[in-house]
């Protein structure tokens, strides 16, 4: 980061800055063309600003300070509030998203299956132990035969 400086900048710097950090709709003049006239400083001076170093890196500086801001924070939650109980799906969603009230796309969902193993008959169970041994090594019916031979033929008499 520049020491304080090499981060100074003339007042009319300063005015211009303080500007460009004002949300555009909020802005008065309304463009930089308006800008320059009311200030009496050639627009072309505007975009060679905007170009040194120390003003960009305290453009920079102000738009982090502003990201930071709990107010401008709180407005755009209320925004979104607002579109959500209107009926903005998305709007809605990314509220409680922000607000920690919707559990992300991680979350994992525990079902507990309530019938127990002892009800299950040999033969589901060995068909059972057969889909998973499938599912979950990736061989082949073939493959677990060689392995658990008795369990194959008897799913296979079904």
């Amino acid at each position: 980061m520049a020491n304080k400086e090499q981060l100074l900048l003339s007042r009319e710097q300063e005015l211009y800055l303080v500007w460009l950090l004002t949300p555009e709709d909020q802005r008065e003049p309304k463009t930089k063309k308006a800008w320059a006239e009311q200030n009496n400083v050639h627009q072309n001076t505007l975009g060679a600003w905007e170009k040194k170093k120390n003003f960009v890196e305290r453009w920079k500086m102000g738009v982090e300070g502003l990201n930071q801001s709990p107010e401008r924070t709180q407005k755009l939650l209320d925004a979104l509030y607002i579109k959500g109980v209107a009926g903005d799906t998305k709007s809605a969603e990314l509220y409680l998203k922000a607000t920690g009230s919707m559990p992300n796309a991680t979350s994992t969902l525990n079902i507990k299956n309530e019938t127990s193993v002892r009800d299950l008959s040999d033969e589901d169970l060995e068909s059972l132990i057969l889909e998973l041994g499938t599912k979950h090594t990736k061989k082949t019916k073939a493959e677990i035969a060689a392995v658990f031979p008795d369990i194959v033929e008897t799913t296979r008499g079904n």
